[in-house]
């Protein structure tokens, strides 16, 4: 390689401090920006020949001020998208309620109960059994053991506990639940049981009962259980019998039993409560 002679060297070597010095211009900003509009009107084509070859060095540089203000901006970003999730996700929330409380009146309009709205504040087991909820309404509301809990579409369970803001209510689908039911196709009489997460069995009153999947079963008749009668307990989902001709199905609960939300109790004798109940005449 052919070394450069000692001229062309202190000519590099100058190329080199008038590159820095117009970095440092570019870096100093308004308090300096004279200077460098000076010195790049009387050394325009040497500025721009330098900057070709330094340029991506001096951007680099400008650009480090920027660092904590990008930093700072993104934070914010990820703080203002946070809180548009959080927005979102009580909307959607507050939609979920609507609904399920419209659900509740359009029972109670079409049935003619009155229903008392209340939210799920815990889940079993508890009080003895395997399946329950807790909702925040109780003697203060009236609320009595052995009334009927629904979601609006199908059967929750039954009142079993009762406290002064607080009740229990098993859930249909406990081994240690019952609940005398009749099959809408046919008729006939059932007995439905909690199988947990299997969900629930039933056995015909009469072992020649004709049962077949989805047949809908609902309580009732009146005096024929203990729950508020015509509510939707499941779906037969199959029918199996047995070697000595015993006949059973496999129900599947209407209502959930296991994300229970907001929920309404079938008052049986309705007073007057802290918490206005849902009648056909509230909806007017």
């Amino acid at each position: 390689m052919r070394r450069l002679t000692r001229r062309q060297q202190i000519s590099a070597a100058a190329l080199a401090v008038l590159a820095l010095l117009f970095i440092s211009l570019d870096f100093a900003g308004g308090s300096l920006g004279g200077a460098r509009g000076g010195a790049t009107g009387a050394l325009g084509s040497l500025y721009r020949g330098t900057d070709s070859i330094l340029g991506p060095v001096r951007r680099f540089v400008q650009g480090v001020p920027d660092v904590g203000g990008n930093r700072r901006e993104i934070a914010q970003l990820k703080q203002r998208n946070a809180e548009l999730q959080r927005e979102l996700t009580g909307s959607a929330v507050d939609t979920a309620t609507a609904k399920k409380l419209d659900a509740l009146q359009l029972r109670a309009d079409t049935s003619h109960w009155k229903l008392m709205p209340a939210r799920v504040i815990a889940t079993g087991p508890g009080s003895g059994f395997q399946w329950t909820v807790t909702v925040d309404v109780g003697r203060r509301e009236h609320v009595l053991v052995g009334q009927t809990v629904t979601d609006g579409v199908g059967l929750v369970g039954r009142v079993v506990r009762v406290y002064s803001s607080t009740s229990v209510v098993l859930l249909v689908a406990d081994p240690a639940s019952g609940v005398g039911v009749r099959d809408t196709r046919s008729g006939e009489l059932l007995l439905a049981a909690g199988a947990g997460t299997h969900g629930m069995t039933a056995s015909p009153v009469d072992d020649r009962s004709d049962l077949r999947t989805d047949d809908v079963l609902v309580t009732g008749p009146t005096g024929k259980t203990t729950f508020s009668a015509g509510v939707e307990v499941g779906v037969i989902t199959s029918v199996h019998t047995a070697a000595g001709g015993v006949v059973s199905a496999i129900v599947r609960p209407t209502a959930t039993q296991t994300g229970l939300d907001l929920v309404g109790i079938i008052l049986q004798t309705p007073r007057n409560t802290t918490r206005p109940a849902l009648t056909p005449d509230s909806a007017r």
